[in-house]
């Protein structure tokens, strides 16, 4: 309980910690709802985050550009008088720049070492200074840390900058999420409530961000001040929020944001609670949608080095699409709605235990996986994608989306209808309650998948390219990596490209986050990439209403 705590009950103090009581912990069956409360609502424990099961191999040529070195140095004297700075630079051979924090903790880590120290670099700039060690003993090595801020959850990534080894990996749910579900609710709320709103927000993700950290070095047995380099990626909005910059420009036509290039900022300015001098690099952008977890999702795919065509599709609210090969890159974005999150689904619900994530035809029966097992409490995204998919098989959907009843059918006599004398198909009657999939959410992915399929055709055709010339097609994301890539195919959402094609690459925009934190030719490369990509607004193409109409048919 954030606002409205009272005093707590004799079962709070028995069941809750003393701990759990300073925080605001409560238990809601001791509440009276008899004033304004302010309530927070944490994830379920045990809740599967899908970024965290992603785990791709790295190819990289590691050069983070952090580095240790160790010195002994002559002690100062009669006859050697120099200053402690210039005593460091002269053995280096290096001029070296020395921040005013470093500064002050210089002299006394020189002579605690008895004039051995340890110093961490970031080329020219001293970011810590320790007190030295034997060769082999010095002090821990640099750790590095990657976030990927998406709209609806925070995934980082700790690696060991010396291995390039991964040390933790975590996600949780984006704490924006009070204000709003998707990004146009949240800057929404900016408009709403000005210069207070943006720092409610900016102030939420900082702290969700320093949560994660939190978490990750715990797993790892690491001190975050090891942390000298961040990587951020995210979408347009939410690298504005997270940077506490105004976003109020990206939801409207033009769809104008406020910076296209990359940063390179320190983390004492943003509140990141790691080294206060690690550098944290925010990745650029292409557009208002078409932001730094596309950039950096083509990086880690590798459209821009091959001679073919490839095809790279982000799929979620917002489905980023990317065309290219070494010679060009083209990129755009499209509407698609949050049926794929499982919203303004009747039985709708997310990627979390119980729901129905693959729907599989076994003769006349229907069979069902659930996350977590046990009895299905709904559908998430990949679960209604199947679904459809597996009834189209049966003819049990026509192309226009119609559910069709047959009483032959043992699965066609589960399609019924509502109070209000609409078809619905039963998906399980099991101990947790009747699910269906009503007519209405067949429509809200129709609508999905015509705003996807449209804005993929029309790349294509700006392209002057044909499906048939595409090599390979990257499905990105979470959703992207989870859904079947038959039911992408049997329900129309791309063109009929062969299945072998599509390739699901897991959260790659966490990957490529990576990359750039590990290597500094993957950071300034990703700049190339936002310098060189051009973006098609679709708002702008005269028929798109006219593409998306087309492909709300279904295949027949």
């Amino acid at each position: 309980i954030r606002e409205g705590l009272k005093p707590p009950t004799e079962p709070e103090r028995v069941h809750l910690s003393q701990a759990e009581l300073a925080q605001g912990w409560r238990l809601a069956c001791q509440q009276r709802i008899d004033r304004d409360l302010t309530l927070e609502l944490p994830p379920p424990e045990g809740m599967p985050q899908a970024k965290e099961r992603l785990k791709e191999e790295l190819h990289v040529a590691l050069d983070p550009g952090i580095e240790k070195v160790y010195l002994e140095l002559p002690p100062p004297g009669g006859e050697d008088q120099r200053p402690d700075t210039l005593r460091i630079q002269e053995e280096l051979d290096r001029g070296l720049s020395f921040p005013l924090g470093v500064l002050r903790r210089l002299p006394g880590a020189l002579r605690e070492g008895n004039f051995r120290i340890t110093l961490t670099l970031e080329g020219e700039r001293v970011l810590e200074v320790e007190p030295g060690k034997e060769p082999g003993k010095a002090a821990s090595p640099p750790l590095g840390l990657a976030l990927d801020l998406g709209t609806a959850t925070l995934a980082g990534y700790l690696l060991d900058l010396t291995t390039g080894r991964e040390l933790a990996l975590r996600s949780l749910a984006n704490p924006q999420g009070s204000f709003g579900a998707d990004v146009i609710s949240r800057i929404r709320h900016v408009r709403e409530r000005g210069e207070e709103g943006l720092r409610e927000l900016q102030g939420a993700v900082v702290s969700g961000a320093n949560a994660l950290i939190e978490r990750l070095c715990h797993m790892a047995q690491a001190e975050p001040a090891r942390i000298y380099k961040v990587t951020v990626v995210g979408n347009p909005t939410m690298i504005h929020l997270f940077l506490g910059i105004d976003p109020r420009g990206i939801d409207h036509s033009p769809y104008i944001p406020v910076l296209r290039d990359g940063l390179a900022l320190r983390a004492k300015e943003l509140g990141l609670k790691v080294h206060p001098e690690a550098g944290v690099y925010i990745l650029p952008a292409v557009s208002g949608y078409v932001g730094a977890d596309i950039i950096a999702g083509v990086l880690f795919c590798g459209l821009h080095r091959r001679d073919g065509l490839s095809l790279f599709v982000d799929l979620g609210t917002n489905a980023e699409i990317v065309l290219g090969n070494e010679g060009r890159l083209l990129a755009c974005s499209t509407p698609a709605g949050p049926a794929f999150e499982g919203a303004q689904i009747a039985h709708g619900m997310s990627a979390l235990p119980g729901a129905i994530a693959h729907a599989y035809l076994d003769g006349d029966r229907l069979k069902l996986e659930v996350i977590g097992g046990g009895p299905p409490k709904g559908l998430c995204g990949s679960g209604l994608i199947d679904l459809v998919g597996e009834l189209l098989k049966a003819e049990l959907i026509d192309p226009q989306g119609r559910l069709l009843p047959r009483a032959e059918s043992p699965l066609g006599r589960q399609i019924t209808l509502d109070e209000k004398g609409r078809p619905r198909f039963l998906v399980s009657d099991d101990e947790g309650g009747p699910i269906y999939l009503t007519q209405r959410d067949i429509r809200e992915l129709q609508l999905a998948k015509g705003a996807i399929r449209a804005g993929v055709e029309l790349i294509l055709r700006e392209w002057g390219a044909t499906p048939d010339e595409v090599e390979s097609v990257y499905l990105a994301g979470a959703f992207g990596n989870y859904v079947r890539r038959e039911s992408v195919l049997a329900i129309g959402l791309l063109p009929p490209f062969p299945v072998e094609k599509l390739k699901p690459v897991g959260n790659a925009a966490g990957q490529g986050a990576k990359l750039a934190l590990l290597s500094r030719g993957a950071l300034e490369e990703v700049q190339e990439l936002a310098e060189r990509m051009d973006y098609l607004e679709l708002s702008y193409c005269s028929d798109f209403n006219e593409a998306f109409l087309r492909n709300l048919h279904l295949p027949g």
